[in-house]
């Protein structure tokens, strides 16, 4: 049996080609301290620069001039900033309570038993306010009894001045229509009721005013 022959062994003039290869190596470090160097410099020359040359900031204005511009633009205007405060309301109304609450068929529900209707409730108490300019005037204070009769199975509503207003009814006439206007139109299916006729009542006071009564 024939051995291989050896594997020749490279010629004494040719080197061999694994002797060089960690010799690229060695100039990486080189370069990377050469760059560190470069960018350090930068470094220590642009940061005076901009600490010289950097844009002053401008002052700002304290809370107490703006309070004191704000004072002289109000004096300058000839409005006070309370102005509003402190004037009387134009109407005070008293808490909504049921008179009566019922279904169809024989018996009575307590009034301390009724639910209350909120949508008519509050849309009555909105449209009073917006009706005051339509409210009777007069030297003393005036109370108006305002009721309200609900009806969910006839789908309707009649409002009117009750027997605690303060004064006849024909002076009340116009301030009943202004609040009939500006009261909502309701939804009455989506309008939760526990009963079919409701009656409610609450009290408008208007204060005394100066001027001619009508």
């Amino acid at each position: 049996m024939n051995s291989r022959p050896p594997f020749p062994s490279s010629p004494p003039s040719q080197p061999s080609p694994y002797r060089y290869l960690g010799r690229g190596g060695s100039e990486r470090p080189v370069r990377l301290q050469i760059i560190i160097a470069l960018v350090a410099g930068l470094i220590v020359v642009a940061v005076p620069l901009y600490l010289w040359r950097r844009p002053k900031p401008e002052s700002i204005p304290s809370a107490d001039a703006a309070t004191v511009d704000a004072g002289a633009l109000a004096l300058d205007a000839g409005v006070p900033a309370d102005a509003d405060a402190g004037q009387p309301e134009r109407v005070t109304l008293s808490p909504f309570t049921t008179i009566r609450c019922q279904n169809p068929g024989p018996g009575t529900t307590p009034p301390d038993r009724c639910d209350h209707i909120t949508f008519f409730e509050d849309g009555l108490a909105r449209a009073i306010r917006d009706s005051v300019p339509c409210a009777p005037t007069g030297k003393s204070s005036i109370t108006v009894s305002f009721v309200l009769d609900m009806d969910f199975r006839r789908k309707r509503t009649n409002l009117y001045a009750g027997k605690s207003t303060t004064v006849k009814r024909t002076r009340t006439r116009e301030l009943i229509r202004c609040v009939k206007r500006a009261m909502p139109k309701p939804d009455w299916a989506a309008i939760p009721h526990q009963y079919v006729k409701y009656k409610i009542n609450v009290m408008a006071t208007y204060p005394p005013s100066d001027g001619d009564s009508f």
